[in-house]
């Protein structure tokens, strides 16, 4: 494969993604086929997979000419993201990101795992392709997995598949003390928010006797974390009723009586809408969406909906509250975000603190050179 524009500083720098726009993808490839990318010169530049039906045309695997993509590589690439979560993961967190994707070495391929089941999802049709092979290096490297879980565009309508073992309902996980409930098969992502973790502690520490509103909470995660941490009264909203049901079992499941705290199926701008009217109510309000930004042509359109979104809640809190807010798409920047809320506050004539802004959790690593692969921004702010 030849590229038809030199692209190779980025490929050098850590940039793993090459479009179909920029390379000739020689007759007869098939997705998941090994193939050797050469600059316009003719000179070697990388080794990865194709997927000729994709924008996203070829996938970088190595840089070295003497390495090849295969088994092997696979294994060592496996083992090298499991020993990153040894040395940086608690022992005691049983749920948490293995592998992640192009920031693991890995492009194409995520791995959850949920106490011992895993939980893998693959990108594209060249994903789909390598599958079993990336399926089979990892249960020998963990084989005491009771469970494989698989999930790919391109199979079941991107329903998940159960591919290896057996699953009895949904699986609980632990992580900092807090217990979940997290459904494998037809949960969001591969289960559950495990990016949020970290961030849910920061929501912890400021609950205490606080009165907290959590919106976009899918099954309590922020929920479950405040109340555990002593808050007044915790309401968590969600569109999807069988999410907020799993959310009451969290709270059960922890220790904590649902008729304690209030739940509500409902739309969270209608609910926003509401408590806007009746600023003062909430001393903290959680605004984690799903991403607004699913490509580059959406990013505008994703903008005006952050700003209402925050804009609402703003006005929604009382003096000296707390806004822990997020956006998840690659396609909004930290600096895209941090410029929405200085609008929104300015919309909602409030003024507002930066406390911190942060990211997903250490087992979601980050590879230079590719930004696209820090998605996650969750900012803490204080209003006045």
């Amino acid at each position: 494969m030849h590229l038809t524009r030199d692209i190779g500083a980025s490929l050098r720098a850590g940039h793993p993604w090459v479009f179909s726009d920029v390379v000739r993808m020689p007759r007869g490839m098939q997705a998941g086929d090994v193939a050797t990318l050469h600059a316009p010169d003719g000179r070697f530049l990388a080794r990865g997979l194709v997927d000729p039906e994709s924008d996203l045309a070829f996938r970088v695997f190595t840089l070295r000419r003497d390495e090849g993509v295969d088994g092997d590589l696979l294994t060592r690439r496996l083992e090298a993201a499991l020993d990153l979560r040894t040395s940086i993961v608690s022992p005691d967190i049983s749920g948490l990101r293995l592998v992640h994707g192009e920031n693991d070495h890995l492009p194409g391929f995520q791995v959850d795992r949920y106490g011992s089941v895993l939980s893998i999802r693959s990108d594209g049709r060249m994903g789909l392709a390598w599958e079993d092979r990336v399926i089979d290096r990892l249960c020998a490297l963990l084989p005491s997995s009771s469970a494989v879980v698989a999930r790919n565009p391109h199979a079941t309508e991107g329903r998940a598949r159960l591919v290896r073992g057996a699953l009895d309902g949904p699986v609980t996980i632990v992580e900092e003390g807090r217990r979940f409930l997290v459904d494998v098969m037809t949960g969001q992502k591969t289960g559950f928010f495990l990016d949020q973790r970290d961030n849910r502690s920061r929501v912890a520490r400021l609950a205490p006797d606080r009165r907290v509103l959590n919106l976009f909470a899918y099954t309590g995660g922020f929920s479950v974390a405040a109340a555990l941490a002593g808050a007044r009264q915790v309401h968590t909203v969600d569109i999807s009723p069988a999410a907020v049901e799993l959310a009451r079992e969290n709270f059960r499941l922890n220790g904590v009586n649902p008729a304690d705290h209030a739940f509500t199926t409902a739309d969270a701008f209608d609910v926003l809408e509401e408590a806007a009217s009746r600023p003062g109510e909430w001393d903290v309000i959680v605004v984690d969406p799903p991403s607004f930004a699913s490509s580059r042509r959406t990013r505008t359109r994703a903008l005006g909906a952050y700003r209402r979104l925050n804009r609402l809640a703003m006005q929604a809190l009382a003096p000296g509250g707390w806004l822990a807010t997020a956006t998840c798409s690659s396609h909004v920047s930290e600096s895209d975000f941090l410029t929405v809320l200085g609008e929104a506050a300015g919309e909602a004539g409030r003024q507002m603190t930066l406390a911190g802004v942060h990211g997903a959790g250490a087992d979601h690593p980050v590879r230079l050179g590719f930004p696209e692969g820090r998605y996650l921004t969750f900012v803490l702010g204080r209003l006045h």
